[in-house]
């Protein structure tokens, strides 16, 4: 994929790290994916693998989700 196919992720992880006050290397790490990449992807500089997109995909729906049902209480 190239960096402007994951456009609308690299808004969705900027947004979610600006709303939870997350720090990019907390997230990068937890996604499993290099600090270096992860910035050059935050900054569209550096398109992410399948893999990485999918892993990145995939904690941000679960962390919203719980976030969303928290919130509820």
């Amino acid at each position: 994929m190239t960096i402007q196919e994951q456009s609308y992720l690299i808004d969705r992880t900027n947004s979610f790290i600006e709303k939870y006050g997350v720090s990019r290397k907390w997230l990068a790490s937890k996604v499993r994916i290099r600090e270096k990449d992860f910035s050059g992807f935050i900054n569209q500089r550096l398109a992410i693998s399948k893999n990485q997109k999918e892993r990145l995909t995939a904690f941000l729906d679960e962390y919203e989700e719980c976030m969303s049902t928290f919130s509820q209480l």
